[in-house]
C-alpha cells in the first residue's frame, strides 16, 4: 500500500474522503483517501466486499487486507490526519513507520497534532 500512495499526486487525495465506485480498475479522478486507492492493488478484486449499493466496503475491506486492530488502523488511515499530514506520502510513510517499528506510544497525541509525528522527526 506504501509504495501504491507514493504514486497518487497530492491534488487526487484527501484522508477525509473515500472514493465511490464499482469497479477498482477505473480510475474516476476523484479526491480519495489512503484506503479509497488501494483496492486497485488487490490481488483477488471480485472478492472485494461491497455494500448493498455496490460500492466498495471500504472500511471492511481495508480491515481484512491491511490485518491491522483498530488502534493501528486509525494511526494509517484516520480521517483526523486531514489536520496533522493530509498527504500520501504521509499515508505510506505512517504505514511504513508501523510495519519497521510498530504503533507508537503517543500515536494519539500525533493524530491530534499534539506531537510532530515520529515519521517527520529526523
Amino acid at each position: 500500500m506504501a509504495d501504491h500512495l507514493r504514486t497518487i499526486p497530492q491534488e487526487l487525495f484527501d484522508m477525509e474522503g473515500y472514493r465511490k465506485g464499482q469497479d477498482v480498475t477505473i480510475k474516476c479522478d476523484s479526491i480519495g483517501c489512503a484506503v479509497g486507492h488501494c483496492p486497485v492493488i488487490d490481488p483477488n478484486p471480485d472478492k472485494i466486499p461491497r455494500c448493498e449499493d455496490g460500492d466498495i466496503d471500504y472500511m471492511g475491506w481495508s480491515m481484512a487486507f491491511t490485518g491491522l486492530n483498530d488502534a493501528e488502523w486509525d494511526w494509517c488511515f484516520s480521517t483526523d490526519w486531514t489536520e496533522v499530514d493530509n498527504t500520501p506520502k504521509g499515508a505510506a510513510l505512517r504505514i511504513e513507520w508501523l510495519l519497521s517499528h510498530g504503533l507508537p506510544k503517543d500515536w494519539h497525541e500525533q493524530l491530534a497534532g499534539i506531537t510532530p509525528p515520529c515519521y517527520l522527526i529526523k
